[in-house]
């Protein structure tokens, strides 16, 4: 197999539950042990702070928009400042890329309690209307203005290295300058509790959204590039997640559940610990539940 060629990152963005405008530095710098409890009802959750999304869009243009779109947008626009990218560049140049295991799974479970509560003739059409894989890239491409090619891309864990590849075609490919790749997923307890097999033990549910600016391999930018079905390479840090959470030999204790956010947040890890000087290059295995593939996004310094 041809080698993916490496690709530039220009700028990043993350909203997590683990903290607001400073969920970069805390994904960096916060432990991660095994034992942090698993979401539960009794417990109650929280959900990421996304406050700071009105100093972008005024409130009036999110009426409509659920909170899995909410997510994306903030990680969107805060990878998108700290690129420097302007309204201008993002109407002509710039595709949008969104990887998500589970998509807007709060707007699912509210539709079919819709159809179950009310009966298929009264079930929720706004519910209905976001309960689509693609609605996340399709609003996003909206409010952002980005016309260029516009793609969703569902593999459940594996979801951030498959948009990560996609992103690297239409780059090679001259069809798009600069690609704004990004991963969403949820939390819902009624999908956790459907659906306990798709979760792992020990490990808390996770939500929110990482966003990337890439543009084709740059001297003085940090790097990424996927490499599917090879091992890390010898002699440098390896961070596991999906089902190579539990097998040993990983630099850190797996800490952000399950879902393709998982793998972009351990990238996000790996990017803030080569900006900071402490490696030139990290891997980030991730192996899918299902059939056991494994694809591993190569992390490295800038040229």
């Amino acid at each position: 197999m041809k080698p993916i060629p490496f690709l530039s990152v220009k700028g990043v963005g993350a909203v997590h539950s683990t903290g607001g405008k400073d969920a970069i530095e805390i994904v960096q710098n916060m432990p991660a042990p095994r034992a942090t409890p698993a979401f539960s009802e009794a417990a109650g959750r929280v959900r990421p702070d996304i406050a700071r999304l009105t100093a972008y869009l005024p409130a009036g243009k999110l009426r409509r928009v659920p909170f899995y779109a909410r997510m994306a947008l903030l990680a969107a626009y805060d990878a998108l400042q700290q690129a420097g990218l302007h309204r201008e560049a993002m109407e002509s140049r710039m595709a949008l890329v969104l990887g998500t295991a589970f998509s807007c799974v709060q707007m699912n479970m509210d539709f079919m309690d819709s159809i179950i509560d009310n009966g298929p003739q009264l079930s929720s059409p706004t519910a209905f209307s976001h309960a689509v894989n693609n609605v996340g890239a399709g609003l996003l491409s909206l409010l952002l203005g980005i016309r260029g090619p516009c793609f969703t891309v569902s593999q459940f864990e594996l979801s951030f290295a498959g948009a990560l590849t996609t992103a690297a075609a239409l780059l090679s490919s001259q069809r798009a300058d600069v690609v704004l790749l990004g991963v969403v997923d949820e939390v819902d307890s009624r999908f956790s509790a459907c659906c306990p097999q798709l979760f792992r033990d020990g490990l808390p549910l996770t939500e929110g959204a990482a966003f990337f600016c890439l543009k084709r391999e740059t001297p003085g930018l940090p790097r990424l590039r996927t490499l599917w079905g090879a091992d890390a390479e010898r002699g440098i840090p390896v961070f596991l997640s999906g089902a190579a959470c539990s097998q040993n030999g990983t630099d850190h204790e797996p800490q952000w559940g399950h879902g393709p956010l998982t793998h972009a947040l351990d990238v996000v890890h790996a990017l803030a610990a080569i900006r900071g000087g402490e490696t030139a290059a990290i891997d980030c295995l991730c192996r899918a539940t299902c059939g056991g593939r494994d694809v591993v996004v190569q992390a490295r310094s800038a040229l």
